[in-house]
Formats: structure tokens, sequence, C-alpha cells
């Protein structure tokens, strides 16, 4: 196998043609570990179709990621239908202080629950309400969050005179497998996981070791 090939169906470790194989490869239809073409196949692919390990194209198929207007991988995105469920990003809580560092003087976080009962919404801590003031521009967040019962929230208040104003809620969101249709799409996910990876060594694999093959024979 040459080095470097240029032709109709370039062959080589660094192939430039119509029909372009090999480890770097450019071409109408490019195949090789980097491939850059209309049809690019291989393992990180680039092309207006690309199916590799990394697919970036307007069609990308991407086993690990693909990035296209349309396609199917692992991860990616624009209209790219990822084949891998995701467990969500668990949010850092902030440092808490307490409630009586926050009646000294200094402002902070404490950790609380945000509930609505039939004095409104307030927040609590075993069982008891506290005596904290919500600002009126949290309000609307605030009875979304509590509309099918009580929240674990951190709380960001500050001592106004002789009352103490919740400032600013942060709520961790449930994490994606919390739900019960999470097993049933990352079920389907997995299978489509399991077809695209099938279809990448169908169009892709054989080819990518019969060319290390070659290379190896010299």
């Amino acid at each position: 196998m040459d080095f470097i090939s240029v032709g109709q169906e370039a062959r080589g470790f660094i192939a430039i043609g119509q029909h372009a194989t090999g480890v770097i490869a450019f071409g109408q239809v490019a195949t090789g570990v980097v491939a850059v073409g209309q049809l690019a196949r291989g393992v990180f692919c680039l092309g207006q179709a690309a199916l590799g390990f990394i697919g970036w194209g307007q069609l990308g198929l991407g086993v690990l990621h693909a990035v296209g207007m349309v396609g199917a991988g692992g991860r990616g995105f624009g209209l790219v239908i990822r084949l891998v469920p995701s467990l969500g990003k668990k949010r850092i809580p902030p440092q808490t202080t307490t409630l009586d560092a926050i009646y000294a003087g200094q402002p902070g976080w404490i950790e609380v629950d945000l509930f609505y009962d039939n004095g409104g919404i307030g927040f609590g801590s075993q069982g008891q309400r506290l005596p904290i003031k919500l600002d009126r521009k949290l309000v609307g967040d605030a009875s979304r969050l509590t509309a099918h019962g009580p929240v674990h929230v951190w709380a960001n208040l500050k001592r106004v005179g002789q009352v103490v104003v919740c400032e600013r809620i942060v709520h961790q969101p449930p994490r994606p497998y919390e739900s019960k249709s999470w097993f049933t799409l990352g079920a389907f996910q997995f299978v489509g996981l399991l077809v695209l990876c099938c279809v990448w060594w169908l169009g892709v694999g054989n080819e990518l070791i019969k060319v290390f093959e070659e290379l190896a024979s010299g």
C-alpha cells in the first residue's frame, strides 16, 4: 500500500480520490480512520453523510457522537436521536449556613422544605414551619414547584429588619432515571445503539480491517 495514493480508486495511508480508502481519506466516497467526503465512513468522519464512531454531517451517524441536521448516535447535537440513555447532571448544592447566622445578619443558604398549606407557601424543617418570608418575585416559581407536594430546596436568605426573606431558591430536579419511562425508553435506545453498531461493522469495520492488514503486510 502506498503512503500517498491519488486517483479514482485511491488506496493508501493517505488516499485522495473519488473512491478513497486509507487511514486518512479524502474523496467523494471516503473510508478511513479519518474520512472526509460527501459520503464519509470510518472512525472520525465528516461529510454530507457520515458513518463512524464520530459522524458529523448533514446526515450524521456516530456510535459515540453524531452531529447533523438529522442523524443518530450515542450522543450528539442537532436533530440527532440519542442512543445512550441520559443520567442527567447532578446539581452541586450551595454551601449552607444556619438560621441563627441569618438572624445575626449574615446572608446565606439553608436547606429546607418548600410546601403549600392553608397558610400559603412556606418553608419548613423537621415538620415545623419556619418564620421565613418569600420574596413575591418567587411566588410563581414556588407555586409550580409545590404543585405536586412538598419539595426539598436550598433557600438564599437575608435579614431585612426583623424579618428573614428568601430571595432565591435552588431546586434539584428529578434525575432522568428516576422516571418509570426511563427504563422503557432506555431499552429502545440500547437496541438502536446495537443496530447502529451492526450497521457500522457491516458498512465500515471489515473494510478498515483490510486496510490495516495491507499496511501490516507492507
